[in-house]
């Protein structure tokens, strides 16, 4: 049997970090996709259970055996037990791009046992790494999404999200659900911890896609500089969640002008807890002073260097020449509302 599963990416348009907070998220699925094809052959005798897994993108390929995968999970579980006693940074808790891989497949196989045979998996993205695009996300849903297929187990929405928050939590510390809710149901959501998932409407929706590079911060590191300096009581979360609200708002009402002044709210917040570099502020708020338009961060953001990832710009016209005279990428933004999508060929 084999499966092909095609995975979205997401853009926060607004609640990043705040979300682990008690702030309401506004997050959509986009079209950069991951693909994995995943076949299983079943086993000869004696069973055995191993796996060969291929990241194309990193031009990685190994073969697991069963003991070798144990072998790799009990490292990643004792360097997280370190993380969480403060002995460790998250970002070595997760090594290698692989580590991901075997995680997703250990954690589905404590919610599942997974068949003995051959297991050949391949994947490769579209989606740009380390830039707020949930690329991480995107790889464990599609690996979750597949094995649910291939054990012909139901998709319960929250079982599968459970198991990919977990995962998330090893390479980023403290997983909101957010990026891989959005990415495997697609679409626009409200998301607000402890909260049914709202779908809410796109209204009429022009955004582009700006890339400053790649930071030189984590997410996992920027995250934990952020809960170090700002503690969960802290006043500056009540005024994310009044951005949040007031975005939300202004995008059901299509009200152009209340979303710009929240869109430009919520970039300053931002800045304020030192996730936005001087540079990338300085584009900002070139973008901003301009007319019908309205710019910001989307994704962790950095506390090091000059590039933050993605910028969103919710313009008609895209601000090509600006993007010329910063040197950054500028792409047309569409929604993803299929989200996770999987295929089986027998």
């Amino acid at each position: 049997m084999r499966t092909c599963c095609h995975t979205p990416a997401k853009l926060i348009l607004t609640g990043e970090h705040a979300v682990l907070f008690g702030s309401p998220a506004l997050s959509m699925a986009v079209n950069f996709f991951t693909q994995c094809e995943m076949t299983y052959t079943p086993p000869t005798l004696p069973a055995e259970l191993d796996f060969n897994i291929e990241l194309c993108d990193y031009q990685i390929k190994h073969r697991y055996s069963f003991s070798e995968w144990q072998h790799h999970i009990i490292d990643i579980q004792s360097r997280y037990a370190l993380y969480e006693k403060n002995a460790l940074a998250i970002q070595a808790v997760c090594r290698t791009p692989m580590d991901l891989v075997l995680l997703s497949l250990y954690f589905f196989h404590t919610h599942h046992p997974l068949k003995k045979g051959h297991w050949s998996i391949q994947i490769q993205s579209k989606i740009p790494s380390g830039k707020g695009l949930g690329s991480s996300a995107s790889i464990i849903i599609s690996l979750l999404h597949s094995l649910f297929v291939h054990h012909q187990q139901p998709i319960i929405e929250e079982d599968l999200l459970t198991l990919a928050q977990k995962i998330e939590s090893f390479q980023h510390g403290q997983s909101s659900g957010l990026d891989t809710t959005t990415i495997f149901k697609g679409g626009l959501i409200r998301f607000q911890q402890g909260k049914p998932i709202e779908p809410l409407a796109m209204q009429n929706f022009h955004g582009w896609l700006i890339d400053t590079g790649k930071p030189q911060s984590t997410t996992g590191q920027v995250v934990s500089h952020v809960h170090k300096h700002f503690h969960h009581h802290h006043l500056i979360w009540q005024a994310f969640k009044t951005a949040s609200i007031q975005i939300e708002q202004a995008w059901q009402s299509a009200n152009a002008i209340g979303l710009k002044e929240a869109i430009t709210e919520n970039e300053q917040l931002l800045e304020n807890i030192g996730v936005v570099p001087q540079r990338v502020q300085a584009f900002i708020k070139r973008i901003n002073r301009l007319p019908n338009k309205a710019a910001k961060l989307c994704g962790a953001g950095s506390i090091t260097g000059n590039q933050a990832g993605v910028i969103l710009c919710l313009s008609h016209q895209p601000p090509t020449a600006l993007c010329e005279e910063f040197e950054y990428a500028l792409l047309p933004l569409t929604l993803n509302e299929q989200g996770s999508h999987c295929e089986v060929a027998f």
